[in-house]
């Protein structure tokens, strides 16, 4: 590697950085990126907008002719550094950025190599060492958390943003991958046992990953028993936090899954909004099985001294992973006193500018 390269990769990394999920500095960030991108590659991908563009817009911009570009950004989007969609009939491109991006495009795809366990042990170190503050000590989690409609106490208000079938249900295009973060700690030499292909990816990004071959479209039926099964696993439901069409939809285990390895590995107690619910535990009707202690991600169930299963309040995510299994059918969501504020879109991406 050339110090002139050495440049190329350092410009792409501080680009990256800029950007409202950064990529901070650490050794490992510029072998990664060596990794996913070409030299020239990486020259071009320092000057992308990060924001949709068409063609032409980005072809001015550089000074660059409209299809030496668009044969290089094709390229680009089949590996999984560019995305490209299509507003109002013309295709737009912008570069991914570390997450949702860069991290797990090839990892959805399934794709293994040698090249590809290297990555998952330099992503996996990377977050221990700086990634991992940057996506989960933050002032607006970058995620929240959704349950299933059927775990809730029949009397509670359910916003149409606060369900996870809902979110499947209002998308325009369904799309499921690999979980990334499973494939990559079995990658790295350790993970779990739970399903992989539940990672479910909504719209337009849905769309371009099944195009780009990182994923599969799949029905609305088939979604949601991929959902129910997850659920039964005792996965937890994920997704960005802001209301409307999100991008993403995650089944996730406190093992591998980034953001919940941020709060319980971390320990940033803002890496994941709740959801607006709370286990809650009608004792009269608990026989103490202890399935809730069991299967609670976040350590909030417990059984007390009287062998009678109780929540803590400050830890419990609003998942409902307790209550399908729950003995005695003791457990249901209620809704929080204080119910969990679900930012707009506009008011999730003014907090997470870079200032």
């Amino acid at each position: 590697m050339t110090a002139l390269e050495d440049e190329v990769y350092s410009a792409l990394a501080g680009y990256l950085d800029g950007m409202p999920v950064g990529f901070p500095p650490s050794e490992e960030r510029l072998e990664i990126l060596r990794i996913l991108f070409k030299p020239e590659e990486a020259r071009l991908a320092a000057r992308l907008p990060y924001q949709d563009r068409p063609l032409p817009e980005i072809a001015a911009n550089l000074g660059i002719s409209g299809d030496e570009l668009q044969a290089t950004l094709e390229s680009m989007v089949s590996k999984g550094t560019v995305y490209r969609g299509v507003k109002d009939g013309v295709a737009v491109y912008r570069l991914l950025p570390s997450l949702m991006g860069l991290r797990e495009t090839a990892f959805w795809a399934g794709r293994d190599s040698v090249e590809q366990r290297r990555l998952a042990d330099l992503w996996q170190s990377y977050f221990r060492k700086a990634w991992g503050r940057e996506i989960a000590d933050r002032e607006l989690p970058l995620v929240r958390v959704v349950p299933l409609e059927e775990d809730i106490d029949e009397r509670a208000e359910i916003l149409p943003y606060e369900t996870a079938k809902e979110l499947l249900e209002q998308a325009s295009f369904r799309a499921v991958s690999l979980c990334a973060c499973r494939a990559m700690a079995s990658y790295a030499g350790g993970g779990c046992e739970h399903e992989r292909e539940n990672c479910f990816h909504l719209g337009a990004f849905g769309r371009y990953l099944a195009e780009q071959g990182m994923g599969r479209e799949v029905s609305l039926e088939e979604a949601v028993h991929k959902l129910e099964e997850a659920h039964e696993a005792g996965l937890v439901f994920l997704t960005d936090n802001f209301q409307g069409e999100v991008a993403s939809l995650c089944c996730c285990c406190p093992c591998c899954c980034i953001f919940l390895r941020g709060q319980l590995e971390l320990r940033f107690e803002n890496s994941v909004s709740t959801s607006s619910y709370l286990a809650r535990v009608d004792r009269e009707a608990c026989v103490g099985c202890g399935e809730c202690e069991e299967r609670c991600p976040v350590g909030a169930a417990s059984l007390d001294e009287h062998e009678l299963a109780r929540v803590d309040r400050r830890l419990c995510l609003g998942c409902g992973v307790c209550v399908p299994n729950c003995t005695g059918g003791a457990i249901t969501l209620r809704r929080r006193e204080e119910a969990t504020l679900v930012p707009t879109r506009d008011e999730f991406e003014a907090s997470n500018r870079r200032k």
